[in-house]
């Protein structure tokens, strides 16, 4: 990786938004997700999602220049139980269950004529994990 991002040419974010300097966070409608903690399956899909092209993290971050316009397509899908377990802090009111899993993601993103896509074969996934979590006020629900 070249830290000086000197060979970056494209950055594919929401940007951030000015009144809350929230960053890099899109909602996304409730069928673009599906998970099934039981099955250990679960899918995060979007096509055709209109983002801004910073050419680069140093200007996505600090906005030197205007982005282009681009466009990101991604499937992602966890399958395969490796690992389950749960994880309590009740100290800080937090619980969580979870399986570890395998993972596939699909993506393809495009600006201007300048196109990028994910092949088809394996993929190498160091950690991939579907979890559900309960916090603060909801922390005693579902027991």
């Amino acid at each position: 990786m070249d830290p000086t991002f000197a060979t970056q040419i494209h950055d594919y974010d929401p940007g951030i938004t000015p009144d809350t300097g929230l960053f890099w966070t899109v909602a996304f409608p409730d069928d673009s997700v599906d998970a099934d903690m039981e099955d250990a399956e679960a899918r995060f899909k979007s096509s055709d999602l209109a983002i801004a092209d910073y050419g680069n993290i140093l200007n996505g971050l600090f906005h030197g220049a205007p982005p282009a316009a681009g466009m990101v397509s991604f499937d992602i899908r966890w399958s395969g139980a490796t690992n389950r377990g749960t994880f309590t802090n009740a100290g800080q009111r937090f619980k969580m269950d979870f399986v570890q899993t395998g993972a596939h993601i699909s993506w393809q993103g495009k600006t201007g004529s300048d196109t990028f896509h994910t092949t088809g074969g394996a993929q190498k996934v160091n950690f991939a994990q579907i979890a559900r979590s309960r916090s603060g006020v909801f922390f005693d629900e579902g027991d």
